[in-house]
């Protein structure tokens, strides 16, 4: 039982620690835009490579987090037909769903790995002012899939020992009205 629970403990950890990066991204990308934004209004000297970076730093922060947002239930779920199933047909739509985004995560890996490697091959550059080496940006794609395939499988692992997903109505979050919709 000990190994299950460490690779348990290791999709989780990874999807953490990738969330955690993801953080410190948003604070990076923003501290970038500011700075692009500082340079180019007030010292009118635009920069030519925050804008680069920036993009960059976004798709890691994206697909970093996805693992996280798996473990945390926070992926987009279409519950109107599915929230009216028994207990046993919501767990089996779960299970279904996270075998879905495994099997994904896994083709995903091996397009983007065999892409990866074809662009250090062939030393591909992006198409922007900085030029940087593809594999850069195609780097946090494998890394992403990866813990989101790891966690899914954790995922599905605990499926069995937890009681079946609840999706009421009531847990939806709705946006308050807006002044046209209090006015009518």
């Amino acid at each position: 039982m000990t190994a299950p629970r460490g690779a348990l403990r290791l999709a989780d950890g990874l999807s953490l620690i990738a969330a955690r990066l993801s953080e410190l991204g948003i604070v990076a990308m923003t501290v970038l835009l500011t700075y692009e934004v500082v340079a180019r209004y007030v010292f009118r000297a635009p920069t030519h490579w925050t804008s680069d970076v920036a993009t960059t730093v976004m798709i890691w922060l994206t697909f970093l987090a996805m693992g996280y947002c798996l473990r945390e239930g926070h992926m987009i779920r279409i519950t109107a037909v599915i929230g009216q199933l028994p207990p046993t047909g919501r767990k089996a739509a779960e299970a279904l769903s996270l075998i879905a985004i495994l099997l994904f995560s896994v083709f995903v890996l091996w397009v983007t790995s065999r892409a990866m490697m074809d662009s250090i091959a062939f030393g591909r550059r992006q198409p922007s002012m900085l030029r940087m080496p593809t594999w850069i940006a195609e780097l946090p794609i494998i890394l992403g899939f990866a813990i989101l395939a790891l966690q899914a499988l954790a995922e599905l692992i605990r499926l069995p020992g937890r009681p079946a997903p609840e999706f009421s109505s009531s847990a939806e979050q709705e946006l308050p009205p807006t002044d046209m919709e209090v006015r009518q």
